[in-house]
């Protein structure tokens, strides 16, 4: 697999503001905040089922259209998408976004937190955003579910997800959820309307950041990044920080401008964006730099190219609302950060504590892109 030779050199010409990991869903077609995407609809990929493993590992929730828990009944964890109806909306010239600037100090006020609770007869509910498979996700998620219930002595810890990445921030604002694992980008947008906070951020390994590419098929009409203008795009979902905000940014500072006649879908998750790709159902897409490399996909380096890749974006967030019990809080950020590395089976998972100056590169890169007041 290569990057393009001509975009080698603009690559180098870019600022890169964020200095290092959103990785890891609802129902309802979200728009895009950015208005250079503005007609977007559902790609019309099955919703996700709930997990079919044992009833050890049992511990998956879907959130319904209301943001309500229930079920599916499918087995087919994807679903095969209707790329004839996958809202590819055209693409709105706009004005270019401004300088990056640094992020002013916000002004918030904080809630006082929540009244302590009994931990042991709490079931804590955790939402994860829909970057993956409901199997993918089950295989990381169960490990970790078991060590957290574990150190908590929670009475039960379960994953709840759904369709969109926005429909996790509901769940938790309306205290569907207790914790939510997002993207700091997510983390941002909705941070001062629905009173969030960070609680810990992930570590895979030695990386505490990752990146988006776009790729292509490595025959097909696109061949570098000058080509996406008047074809058809895939990107991950809205609030995508790999699977759309950093490759919109890349765009913009790469001056490179994508006509009316530009056609966009997203396709809900990463897997989804590459599997596009590979059947020529879209043009190009812009997904999780690891969703191509970590692919067991027979001759994948021989089928795609990667055209170019994003800077680095912080690592994912775990994040609460302010009034959350303080005794949950802390008891759920202690068990976090007290994993070691290889504790969990299969997975070099591992988490810090997080504060907001780490998210501040992330600001600027909002905030030129005009997704930020």
């Amino acid at each position: 697999m290569h990057i393009n030779s001509s975009i080698k050199t603009g690559l180098l010409l870019v600022s890169f503001l964020a200095s290092t990991l959103l990785t890891p869903a609802l129902c309802t077609a979200q728009r895009a905040s950015n208005p250079d995407f503005p007609h977007q609809e559902s790609s019309g990929y099955s919703d996700y089922p709930e997990y079919g493993g044992d009833e050890s590992t049992n511990v998956y929730d879907y959130l319904d259209q209301e943001g309500e828990s229930g079920y599916e009944d499918s087995e087919n964890y994807y679903g095969e998408p209707d790329y004839e109806t996958a809202g590819t909306g055209e693409y709105d010239e706009t004005e270019d976004a401004g300088e990056a600037v640094e992020p002013a100090p916000p002004a918030r006020q904080m809630l006082k937190p929540g009244d302590p609770i009994n931990i042991a007869e709490k079931t804590i509910r955790v939402g994860r955003i829909p970057y993956l498979s409901v199997k993918q996700l089950m295989a990381q998620a169960v490990p970790l579910l078991r060590n957290l219930q574990k150190r908590t002595g929670a009475k039960e810890i379960r994953l709840v997800s759904s369709g969109s990445y926005s429909d996790i921030i509901s769940a938790l604002a309306r205290g569907k959820i207790d914790f939510a694992w997002v993207g700091p980008t997510a983390y941002l947008k909705h941070r001062d309307k629905e009173n969030l906070m960070a609680v810990a951020k992930a570590k895979f390994g030695d990386e505490t950041a990752y990146r988006g590419v776009f790729i292509a098929p490595a025959r097909g009409k696109v061949q570098g990044l000058e080509d996406l203008s008047g074809n058809i795009i895939g990107f991950v979902d809205p609030e995508s920080a790999s699977g759309y905000i950093y490759p919109n940014y890349l765009l913009k500072t790469l001056k490179i401008r994508l006509s009316k006649k530009t056609r966009v879908a997203f396709l809900k998750n990463h897997d989804n964006v590459l599997l596009a790709v590979l059947k020529g159902k879209i043009d190009a897409g812009a997904c999780l730099e690891k969703t191509v490399s970590a692919s067991k996909i027979k001759d994948l380096d021989k089928r795609i190219i990667v055209l170019a890749k994003t800077e680095e974006i912080p690592s994912d967030v775990i994040v609460c609302r302010q009034d959350c019990p303080l005794n949950l809080r802390e008891k759920f950020q202690e068990a976090l950060i007290s994993i070691k590395p290889g504790e969990l089976p299969g997975s070099p998972l591992t988490f810090l504590t997080a504060t907001d100056d780490e998210f501040a590169p992330v600001e600027a890169v909002m905030r030129y892109l005009k997704l930020l007041p």
